[in-house]
């Protein structure tokens, strides 16, 4: 792993943001909670949502943290997200943000936690109309990697099918390109201006060549 890569999930950081955070007389617990998170995002049965996923949304919040209203919250948010990754449940992102909840307790204000918490939620890409602008760049940046280029896309795309070994292959693309489908069908894929001027095409001609490289494959 590159310095700069590591330097962005080492402890330091993650202690650094986690203390500027903490309420007045709290225990400052970050160091275990950095190591509970390195475990999870090591986990075996994840390809895709791993330190390296955790590593290259913290490049994306890098880039646009001037534009966000509460960057160390989204930082976290980032950190939590995908903590929880259980094949097959669909309530992911919503045990990603308890957990928050759960180790951010006596330790972060009720503000941040319900920012955090709603952040961790807005990566359901579900539809639902985002509260704030903050939430947009959150979702924004759990999307930029399909802006990369077309060889790690590809890659991406295959390491996310390994995560679902419980879904048959018809099953996995119906979901699949059915969520990739609905994201070309918006007026905008990024619906931040600072993502969409700057990879908008890439995501959409990605999702295209992806499409007949299925139909190809089939």
């Amino acid at each position: 792993m590159a310095p700069a890569a590591a330097n962005r999930i080492g402890l330091d950081r993650f202690r650094s943001i986690w203390q500027r955070n903490l309420v007045e007389g709290a225990a400052d617990n970050s160091a275990a909670i950095h190591q509970r998170l390195l475990r999870a995002y090591q986990e075996p049965h994840r390809r895709y949502h791993t330190l390296a996923h955790i590593e290259h949304c913290l490049a994306m919040s890098e880039l646009c943290e001037s534009l966000t209203a509460v960057p160390d919250a989204l930082e976290i948010a980032i950190w939590m997200h995908d903590a929880i990754l259980e094949p097959g449940r669909r309530d992911n992102e919503a045990m990603s943000a308890e957990l928050y909840l759960q180790v951010s307790a006596d330790a972060h204000g009720d503000e941040i936690r319900r920012l955090v918490s709603r952040l961790i939620m807005a990566t359901l890409h579900d539809g639902n109309t985002l509260e704030d602008a903050d939430s947009i760049y959150m979702v924004d940046i759990d999307l930029s990697s399909f802006a990369l280029s077309w060889d790690v896309f590809l890659r991406d795309s295959q390491d996310l099918r390994a995560e679902n070994p419980h879904l048959s292959d018809a099953d996995y693309q119906l979901n699949q390109t059915g969520f990739q489908r609905m994201l070309l069908a918006r007026p905008r894929f990024f619906l931040s201006d600072f993502f969409f001027e700057r990879y908008e095409q890439q995501a959409r001609n990605n999702l295209e060549r992806y499409f007949e490289y299925l139909r190809n494959s089939a």
